[in-house]
């Protein structure tokens, strides 16, 4: 898809060196916009001071202290918005890539780039008391216990996305007094199964 672009020529401020405006859109599940997160962090790392970027998602919260955004306006005739894809889905069963690589290809292909990525994750920003702050399981239990957080669902329209709760059981008891596990999801959201350690259990709605 092709960005909504000022209209004309490159305007006197573009011809002046300033940063190229960009606002990002994607409306899709959690996941996707994690990937687009590595996308922006790389843009702005492979072309430093040449765009100022804002987005539109379905996750607000991913791009809190987000370093790289600064805050546009949508009526401004100077901004380009692309709405952000990843056609390398289609070539997932032959390409040798990641999905990480697919916001980053679409970017490339659309804004004329040549973004790398830089680092194999997403890119999320805590505030400082949110790194000084005890953890939810130190809250309940009043220790400060190590613990892994693990999501025992998925979504029915893929479904290699999903691991069989009976394994994720097998991996808790494994680590049975040595690793507090945390399943996350709660009443309402689509969950298979129970797993249980020493002192949590979560168990279907």
């Amino acid at each position: 898809m092709q960005p909504t672009v000022p209209s004309g020529k490159d305007t006197l401020a573009r011809q002046a060196g300033a940063p190229r405006r960009l606002i990002l859109s994607n409306r899709q599940s959690p996941g996707d916009v994690l990937m687009l997160t590595a996308a922006v962090r790389d843009l702005h790392r492979c072309y430093p001071g040449q765009f100022e970027t804002d987005v539109r998602t379905s996750c607000p919260a991913f791009w809190e202290n987000n370093p790289h955004l600064t805050e546009l306006d949508e009526n401004d005739p100077e901004v380009e918005k692309v709405e952000c894809a990843y056609p390398l889905i289609h070539r997932s069963n032959s390409a040798p890539q990641h999905f990480i690589h697919g916001f980053i290809e679409h970017l490339n292909e659309t804004l004329g780039l040549q973004i790398r990525c830089s680092e194999f994750k997403g890119d999320i920003h805590l505030a400082p008391i949110e790194k000084r702050w005890m953890s939810q399981i130190h809250e309940l239990t009043g220790e400060d216990t190590p613990f892994w957080i693990v999501a025992a669902g998925g979504k029915w329209d893929y479904t290699i996305k999903w691991w069989d709760w009976r394994r994720y059981q097998e991996v808790v008891d494994h680590f049975h007094g040595r690793i507090q596990f945390v399943q996350v999801g709660g009443a309402g959201t689509t969950t298979r199964g129970w797993m249980a350690s020493s002192t949590f259990a979560a168990r279907p709605a």
